[in-house]
């Protein structure tokens, strides 16, 4: 389990490397959704993701080690682009990145930035990470992982820090869960700084590994999931999520549709001019679909965890919701 301190330790090694994010009040999606909501733009870091702060965290505080063994690691995309931009920065790392072959070419078109050795394996992230693993044994790679290393959680952890100092008064923050890292940072960080405010964790109905979790009593760290755009989101959950959400500090999980997460996707691309991607939009669908009623009237932070979308599936998804504007 981390600690709050932990956080505090990340940020000071991220801060000269990674400014805070906006964070912007929307009065459209404040009426919307009948809150007053402001968006955590997690987007605007390097590489268009939130990943890059757990990755820049453990590799930097690994240096010497990651420099010797070299690293390793699995993603469905935006934690491989976190990993090679946090390598690139701190020089001298040689990084060897596993995808799965249905890695969205939006995110798979970046690694051309970095020089860093990417491999396929399989379709799922599951599969990528098996041969990430079996990669770690047999090179002695330090291994960074997606979403389970303390280190890394600490990294995604410093988005409640900044958002809790520019917005003191947050009575609720919505989080998008995939494998739990980043929900684990922020509700150590947040119910630690003000144990009133509320942690609700959004996953698609495509894979909802956590609400599973939760139902039978065993943390699934590995799922299968169904077709979603949603990507970063497909699979299983960590057990520091888990633990978390079990004892209660994180107080509700919500599942959306796909069709809400497309309604979400077009909401933010036509009310607010931002290109969002599916992973990232399911808080505002979790609020549209009116699944959290007692957030109303509340201070609500949303957390938009990146903008690495296919232009096939945008222009889709305008096309459909474009035409019944």
């Amino acid at each position: 389990m981390i600690e709050l301190r932990d956080i505090y330790a990340a940020r000071l090694r991220l801060r000269k490397q990674l400014p805070a994010t906006p964070l912007r009040y929307s009065h459209l999606l404040s009426q919307l959704t009948s809150t007053r909501l402001f968006l955590k733009l997690e987007n605007f870091n390097p590489t268009g993701s939130f990943k890059v702060r757990g990755a820049y965290n453990m590799i930097g505080a690994n240096l010497a080690e990651a420099r010797r063994r070299g690293i390793v690691t699995a993603s469905a995309g935006n934690h491989g682009l976190g990993t090679a931009w946090a390598a690139s920065r701190l020089g001298g790392v040689p990084a060897t990145i596993f995808l799965p072959h249905s890695a969205p070419q939006a995110k798979v078109s970046k690694f051309g930035e970095f020089a860093v050795n990417v491999r396929f394996a399989g379709e799922t992230y599951d599969d990528a990470h098996h041969a990430a693993d079996a990669h770690a044994a047999e090179t002695g790679a330090l291994y960074i992982g997606a979403y389970a290393d303390p280190e890394v959680a600490a990294g995604q952890g410093t988005i409640a820090l900044e958002l809790l100092e520019a917005l003191p008064e947050t009575a609720a923050i919505v989080v998008p869960v995939g494998g739990g890292g980043m929900i684990s940072g922020i509700t150590v960080a947040a119910r630690s700084i003000n144990p009133r405010i509320q942690i609700v964790g959004v996953q698609p109905d495509a894979s909802p590994a956590l609400t599973a979790s939760l139902r039978d009593g065993i943390c699934h760290e590995e799922y299968s999931a169904g077709p979603t755009i949603c990507d970063g989101l497909a699979g299983g959950v960590g057990t520091l999520a888990y633990e978390l959400a079990r004892s209660g500090a994180i107080d509700r999980v919500i599942n959306v549709s796909e069709d809400q997460v497309h309604e979400a996707v077009y909401t933010f691309l036509s009310q607010e001019q931002l290109v969002i991607e599916g992973s990232g939009a399911v808080g505002l669908a979790a609020l549209m679909s009116g699944q959290v009623p007692e957030l109303r009237g509340q201070t609500v932070v949303l957390v938009l965890s990146g903008g690495n979308i296919d232009m096939c599936i945008l222009q889709s998804i305008s096309a459909r919701f474009g035409n019944h504007a």
